[in-house]
């Protein structure tokens, strides 16, 4: 019983060991995609790159901060301050939009990340956002 236990011990020990870190992958920079979105009462739309931009401007650790760049078809600017967080496994994000609605998604690689968009402001909105790095 004391060999069985030693062993069982050592095992483990020797599998804590081989706990690593995840790598934090650093977000910060400019990111642009397409995108699919629905909008109740508008429809399904599809969005090609350059339209939609996000600016991560700040990260410490696993917190980003930023902001989110768009142009409605009036030509009206708008800008919208984020916040997020990546998953401690370094493979998910999660962010909040300034009075817009909440994202999260899939960190692909250092260069691209995929998130899912929800909004119940009046209108409802959910859209599937791509974005790939360009500074």
């Amino acid at each position: 019983m004391k060999g069985l236990m030693a062993v069982l011990l050592i095992g483990l020990i020797g599998g804590l060991a081989g706990i690593t870190t995840a790598e934090i992958p650093n977000l910060v920079g400019n990111w642009t995609g397409p995108y699919i979105e629905y909008t109740s009462g508008q429809g399904f739309s599809d969005i090609d790159s350059g339209l939609f931009f996000v600016n991560i401007t700040e990260q410490k650790d696993r917190i980003i901060i930023g902001y989110s760049l768009y142009q409605k078809s009036d030509g009206t600017k708008v800008i919208r301050e984020l916040a997020g967080v990546i998953s401690a496994d370094g493979t998910e994000l999660s962010l909040a939009e300034q009075n817009n609605g909440y994202s999260n998604g899939k960190i692909i690689g250092p260069d691209e990340f995929e998130l899912t968009y929800r909004s119940d402001h009046d209108p409802i909105r959910v859209a599937i956002d791509t974005f790939y790095r360009i500074t």
